[in-house]
């Protein structure tokens, strides 16, 4: 059975074609496809550009309630991929726990990374467009609570216009969440009695 595909559209005309891996990491590629499905990514501009490093979707769970919640880390079962360029990962905020959907894609080898957060894929057609990613001109803004957290936001917005999943005719569902895991405070969407 073939592995689920995802076509990430962006503002710019580019796109990013990617090959999911349920086998390695089967709860952040459920999250994925389910938050896709849903839309949440789609007219979602890209906050974070670190050259060197990382290209960070979000950090504000794409600003919708239907991305605030946390997952299980697939790391755990002691099954992960390499953080490489090239790769697509699911971004968090430290050991137990990961966010929901906030994908990255790194731009370098990232050891640090590596078993940490699980790699849920890698892409297939695009890798040019993560450099010309890492090339846009950026702005510093500030991250709440943590002043030493590099984050860059292009000064030119590049919206994903959309993201479009193939999962070969297999049902995915709903990933399996956490509860009672205290969420950041900079997810003003959540405070509102989310799960």
């Amino acid at each position: 059975m073939p592995n689920p595909m995802a076509t990430i559209h962006l503002s710019t005309g580019a796109v990013l074609v990617l090959e999911l891996y349920p086998d390695i990491a089967p709860n952040a590629v459920t999250s994925f496809l389910y938050l896709a499905r849903k839309g949440v990514f789609d007219g979602h501009a890209i906050e974070r550009i670190v050259p060197g490093w990382v290209v960070d979707m979000s950090y504000h769970a794409f600003h919708d309630p239907a991305a605030c919640y946390f997952i299980p880390n697939d790391v755990k079962s002691g099954r992960y991929l390499e953080a490489v360029f090239g790769t697509v990962g699911m971004g968090g905020y430290g050991p137990p726990d990961i966010a929901g959907g906030e994908f990255f894609f790194p731009l370098a080898d990232c050891p640090a990374i590596t078993g940490k957060y699980p790699i849920f894929g890698k892409v297939t057609a695009g890798r040019e467009v993560l450099r010309t990613l890492e090339g846009v001109e950026t702005r510093p803004v500030s991250y709440p609570g943590l002043p030493d957290v590099q984050i860059n936001t292009p000064v030119e917005p590049v919206v994903i216009r959309r993201v479009t999943v193939d999962t070969f005719g297999t049902e995915y569902g709903e990933p399996v969440r956490l509860s009672g895991v205290e969420k950041p405070y900079f997810w003003p969407a959540i405070q509102s009695g989310q799960p």
